[in-house]
Order: structure tokens, then C-alpha cells, then sequence
């Protein structure tokens, strides 16, 4: 599925390559990888083991290129099941940022889906551009919308079973959102209180729904007013933590590291028709 495969040692380390490299070398040796197939062990010329696997979207997260902080697995998990994200659905994201959640949106949704994601930083959607190319999010040579250059991506690699259902764009969703008939909005933004009344023109009035995610409760607080102002309902905001169990031959217990507070999750549905405009449709 991705152009990479992942080499993993003895050890535990990982090694995300290319899929056309022949040969690698590490401190443990030099593995031969021609014509090897994924889904085997293999030993390196000084006799250790490593194993040869395809890649999850999670090992290729956590070694693609960042401008910003991204979101950890954790909180993307939960904004995709919490929303009810499925195939086929048209989703709009801002802001970008280096494209992980975006990602895992493009996955969410399908071949029959689509992702529609903003942001107003150009050099921050060209390195989210490589970072969904490589996973077949979005073709080779696709152009962003709203910005007016050249890209070359020659040495880049195009996955031939990809998704290809995201569009990027420069642009501010505050000022406007282009999309009608949306099913998911999805915030990475410091002030998305700023967007809801867009949000609410946008959204499906069946099913629309909104999601927010804020490092800081007092942003948390003037959203969820905002949501309650524009008559969203249905809303709820969570926090997740996440702890490590450590499983050894003296016993299983927590790991003394975890990943505490990264950020409030709040979702909401859009509000539905009046009444009155239902008589009037019918």
C-alpha cells in the first residue's frame, strides 16, 4: 500500500526505507533486501536477526517530516470513531498541519470519500504535500489549491493502489468555507469558535458534525458557548490519557512514563432545519 518497507532489528529499532533500496547497514551488519519479499526474518552478515514487514500509517507517522506538533494516535482514534467518520464521507479539516490527521481521515473515508483540508500556511501545506504523497493520499504532481507555484516531486515514488481522495487548499476557514453538504468538520485550530457559524452553512443538516481539538479549557469553554449560540447540540467534550502496560517475566504493571493532558476533543451535531422549513420544503 505505501512506497516504503519497514526493516526492524533484534532490538526493537525500526528502519523505514524505500522500496527500491537493495541493501542497508546498521551497527548490527548489512542486510541484503534484493528481490525479498516482505514478511520474513532475515540476518545480517554479522548473524543478527532482523525482520522485514510492510509499514502501518503509524510507523510511517512517526518518521515523516513535522512543522508543527501533530496529534498523537490516541486523539486522532478517538476524534474518527467519536464523529462516526466512515467510507464515502465528504470531510473538511483545518487546519493541515503536517498531514497527519489528515492521514488517518483519508483512510477513514475510502476511494468513495474525500478530505478537503486548509490551511493558511504555504510552507506548511507543501510539506504535508510529501507527506501524503508517500502514502497515496493525493497523486503525484497534484497541485494545491490557491497557491501558485511549481513542485517537484521527481524523486518522489507514486502508489499505485492509493486513496487519492484528499484536496488541499490555502485558505481561511474563518473567512469561508467553499464546501456544502459536508458531514464532518474537523478544527485543529486555536480559535474555532471563530468558525462555527461557517461550519453551520457547510455541514449535512441530516447528519452534520463538528470536532474540535484545544490544548487550553478556556478556549474549550468559548467553543462549546459558540456551538450552544448557533443551536448545535449533542455536545460533548473528552481528555485522554494514555499509559503503557509493561509485561515481563517478574510481572505486568503500568510503565512509570505516560502521556498525560495533549488536548481537549469536543463534538457536536449541526442544528437541524426549523419546522417551519420542513412544511415549507414539503
Amino acid at each position: 500500500m505505501f512506497a516504503y518497507k519497514l526493516l526492524v532489528d533484534e532490538r526493537g529499532k525500526r528502519y523505514l526505507l524505500k522500496k527500491d533500496v537493495k541493501k542497508f547497514g546498521t551497527d548490527l551488519g548489512i542486510v541484503d533486501l534484493e528481490n525479498v519479499e516482505e514478511g520474513v526474518e532475515l540476518k545480517s552478515h554479522k548473524g543478527y536477526r532482523f525482520y522485514l514487514v510492510e509499514p502501518t500509517m503509524f510507523d510511517i507517522l512517526k518518521r515523516m517530516k513535522r512543522t508543527v506538533t501533530t496529534l498523537l494516535p490516541k486523539d486522532i482514534g478517538f476524534i474518527i470513531s467519536i464523529s462516526g467518520i466512515r467510507e464515502g464521507e465528504t470531510v473538511v479539516e483545518a487546519g493541515t498541519g503536517s498531514g497527519a490527521l489528515t492521514m488517518y481521515l483519508s483512510n477513514a473515508v475510502g476511494k468513495t470519500g474525500k478530505v478537503i483540508t486548509y490551511d493558511i500556511r504555504p510552507e506548511f501545506a507543501k510539506v504535508a504535500r510529501k507527506n501524503l504523497l508517500r502514502v497515496g493520499a493525493i497523486r503525484k504532481g497534484q497541485k494545491i489549491i490557491g497557491l501558485d507555484e511549481d513542485f517537484n516531486d521527481e524523486d518522489e515514488i507514486e502508489i499505485e493502489d492509493g486513496l487519492f481522495n484528499v484536496i488541499q487548499k490555502i485558505g481561511d476557514v474563518r473567512e469561508k468555507i467553499d464546501e456544502k453538504d459536508v458531514d464532518v468538520i474537523v478544527l485543529d485550530l486555536p480559535d474555532p469558535w471563530n468558525v462555527v457559524e461557517n461550519a453551520k452553512k457547510a455541514l449535512n443538516k441530516k447528519r452534520g458534525r463538528i470536532v474540535t481539538y484545544l490544548p487550553y479549557i478556556e478556549q474549550v469553554k468559548k467553543t462549546v458557548e459558540k456551538l450552544k449560540e448557533e443551536g448545535f447540540w449533542d455536545i460533548h467534550t473528552y481528555e485522554l490519557i494514555e499509559r503503557e502496560i509493561e509485561v515481563s517475566e517478574k510481572g505486568v504493571r503500568p510503565s512509570t512514563r505516560m502521556i498525560g493532558h495533549t488536548g481537549y476533543i469536543t463534538v457536536a451535531r449541526v442544528p437541524p432545519k426549523p419546522i417551519d422549513e420542513n412544511i415549507e420544503e414539503k
